[in-house]
């Protein structure tokens, strides 16, 4: 049942209930004046209560009115090693109780269980006497002693289980606990005010605490539990107790700083005083742990002054602060713009804790976000891609791309921005980067379906399909960015048919004004498809080409190949063979020859293009695609020499191309000349264009390693 409102703090021995009613009668009453007398015992001839603990001295007024010196002397040294400040009466005479009586074995066997803290035993005996004696009635201090001492014992075991309302009943029922002898339980009572949700009525406890009683460890332990319970504006005005001469509450004080800094260094909308700030700074500086260094770290941090946030977080490392003064110095690093050093000691840390790993991914994400790009030493964005994929963090693959990008590495960049995207599909700024990355690639198609996909989301997307938006500039190339972890050869190949040999898929430009056709490559970009509006509409159904003009059939086959029908767009380009003029059979002959790439047919290819004669620059640029398919087709079907050959014969013709390049690097790997795939990796890695010449090189070295 709900206990009456004061119920306890009436009980409180030495205060009355006039002094009761004024104090405690509301939670909400002033305090009583410290500087106010003690209210005087309720025992009488005792000091008062304010200098002399209430002690329970039943038993040794026992033993004192039988004459017994020896338990005497034992009692003593019990009540003294309880209450320090207690001091026996000088004249043990006062303690007898009344005129000597026969002496009773069984009250001297009760008195040693009660001193013992038998209290079970001590009933058992008592209701046995009374089983076999019903005439025999114990003295009343002996039944008083032991139930305050049942009382004691409830009360802690009831606050040990955190039984707060069976505390506060127990307290009700036994007001002789609740004086200065018992500080502890006093404590246990305040404590369950507070779980109880009676703050008030804590800080009444406390009062009463530091109002009447003298021990200075006791008075400051009451502050320092008041910390734990009661507000930072309720502990305050506790300390207007403090007693001049006789009580330091500097602790208490110096702690109500350390909080009041530690709540500002979580949010940067607070600010401490300098007053505060001194005393944590004191602290930190005369203490040989970390904790108060880290404080100040964190405040000055959120409070941007980053330099002296660096200062506290490496005093706090010194002190083995651990991975959140390693966390705190890397971001103060990244706040001072220092980036590369930030990077290389978040680096070291970052295995330590989740916060460690998540400030070591944010500051690589903007190392590597810098436009224009920073020069890095190779081993940094080498070791950076490890974690970013280890970790699938769509930042920083998104960082990866841009570095890659604004470091004229296209294609990797285009591979991070896609990585970033399955990582975070809705990364807006991912896909931007795709799409800028897939334009300079001259990818129409994949560029056409980025668009399709985010026109609707991204404004910038949409403008750079309108050409309203040119994207980022490429920078001088940087260290060399390894793509998203994939089989090496494999990888190559599917990269050389995409860029290189695929140009042959692409649709291919037709204009009156200027019929020459021109596909992708990575050396030279092709201008943007042009096709007659009355070409399109007729080649959207499948016709026979035969009875048309050789113009006509011209203008059909680039349809067909623009909606990628290319072997349909050959039928067309022979009747324009057949039936046109020297133009005419000359752009034919292209678009057959193209039609043919683009189905891998490269022997058909081959023999289309020499059907007419084309000029000089279109006749190498067939002959290099052809070789480049062929050497493709050789590797894929394990003819390495083939393989070789074919791109030796394209190197005399055109200059050398990064990923035919690796390709010729991985052949001369697979028939076990090292030392010319070595050079050719090498060649490829220091153009600073190709992801995948590291790879190269180090299955170059793993070959090269003696077996074990």
């Amino acid at each position: 049942m709900p206990l009456a409102r004061g119920a306890i703090a009436i009980a409180v021995v030495g205060l009355g209930f006039a002094a009761f009613a004024q104090q405690f009668g509301d939670g909400n009453a002033q305090a009583p004046n410290p500087a106010a007398p003690a209210p005087a015992s309720s025992s009488p001839g005792s000091p008062p209560a304010g200098s002399t603990p209430q002690v329970d001295e039943s038993a040794l007024r026992y033993f004192a009115s039988q004459g017994d010196t020896r338990r005497v002397d034992a009692e003593i040294a019990r009540l003294r090693a309880l209450y320090p400040n207690w001091t026996p009466p000088g004249d043990l005479s006062q303690l007898s109780a009344g005129p000597v009586v026969p002496k009773d074995p069984l009250l001297d066997q009760l008195w040693n269980l009660y001193t013992e803290g038998r209290l079970a035993e001590m009933r058992a005996a008592i209701a046995e006497r009374q089983g076999s004696d019903p005439q025999w009635k114990p003295p009343q201090d002996l039944l008083t002693a032991l139930e305050t001492a049942e009382s004691r014992r409830r009360l802690i075991n009831a606050s040990d289980s955190e039984q707060w309302r069976t505390v506060l009943s127990v307290a009700t029922d036994a007001p002789s606990l609740l004086t200065c002898a018992n500080v502890d339980i006093l404590w246990r009572v305040a404590e369950a005010f507070a779980k109880t949700d009676q703050p008030g009525r804590t800080k009444d406890v406390y009062t009463y605490l530091l109002t009447n009683c003298t021990d200075p460890a006791e008075r400051l332990g009451t502050l320092q539990k008041a910390l734990e319970l009661l507000p930072e504006e309720q502990v305050t005005d506790l300390l207007r107790f403090e007693r001049a001469g006789t009580d330091d509450f500097g602790a208490v004080r110096d702690e109500l700083a350390r909080r009041r800094v530690e709540r500002a260094s979580a949010d940067s909308k607070q600010t401490a005083t300098a007053e505060d700030l001194a005393v944590v700074a004191r602290l930190a500086e005369n203490e040989s742990g970390a904790g108060n260094a880290l404080l100040l770290g964190w405040y000055n941090y959120h409070h941007d002054n980053p330099a002296k946030a660096l200062d506290w977080f490496k005093t706090a490392l010194d002190r083995n602060g651990g991975p959140k003064a390693a966390e705190g110095y890397a971001m103060s690093l990244r706040a001072l713009n220092r980036l590369t050093e930030a990077e290389a000691f978040a680096y070291e840390w970052r295995d330590k804790s989740a916060d460690t790993m998540k400030a070591y991914l944010n500051i690589a994400t903007a190392l590597l976000s810098q436009d224009p790009p920073p020069r890095l030493d190779p081993p940094v964005v080498t070791r950076i891609v490890p974690v970013v994929t280890q970790q699938r963090h769509a930042d920083g693959a998104q960082a990866l791309g841009w570095y890659s990008y604004n470091t004229g590495q296209i294609p990797t960049a285009r591979q991070w921005f896609r990585t970033a995207l399955g990582w975070n599909a809705d990364d807006e700024a991912s896909a931007y980067g795709l799409a800028l990355a897939t334009q300079r690639l001259r990818d129409r198609a994949g560029f056409n379906a980025i668009v399709s996909r985010w026109r609707g989301r991204s404004q910038r997307i949409a403008d750079l399909a309108a050409g309203r938006n040119p994207g980022r500039a490429a920078a001088v190339p940087q260290p060399i960015v390894p793509p998203p972890p994939e089989t090496a050869p494999e990888a190559v190949v599917r990269s050389v048919e995409q860029v290189s040999v695929g140009a042959s898929r692409a649709a291919p430009v037709v204009s009156r004004a200027a019929p020459a056709v021109v596909y992708e490559t990575v050396s030279r970009p092709s201008a943007p498809v042009q096709v007659r509006t009355g070409a399109r509409r007729n080649c959207a159904v499948t016709r026979s080409p035969g009875n048309l003009s050789a113009d006509a059939a011209l203008s059909l086959g680039w349809c067909l190949m623009e909606i990628n029908r290319p072997l349909e767009a050959v039928a067309a380009f022979d009747q324009a063979l057949r039936n046109g003029g020297a133009r005419t059979r000359e752009e034919a002959a292209y678009g057959k020859t193209l039609a043919y790439l683009r189905k891998d047919l490269t022997s058909h290819a081959a023999i289309a293009a020499a059907a007419a004669p084309q000029t000089t620059e279109r006749r190498v640029e067939l002959q290099a695609t052809i070789l480049a398919q062929r050497a493709v087709a050789a590797y894929r079907d394990g003819r390495y020499v083939e393989a070789i050959l074919s791109l030796d014969e394209r190197g005399r013709i055109v200059a050398e191309q990064n990923d035919l390049m690796l390709i010729k690097g991985w052949s001369y790997l697979k028939l076990g000349r090292y030392r010319d795939a070595e050079q050719i990796f090498r060649a490829v890695q220091r153009t600073g264009f190709s992801e995948e010449a590291n790879v190269g090189l180090n299955a170059v070295q793993d070959a090269l390693r003696p077996p074990r």
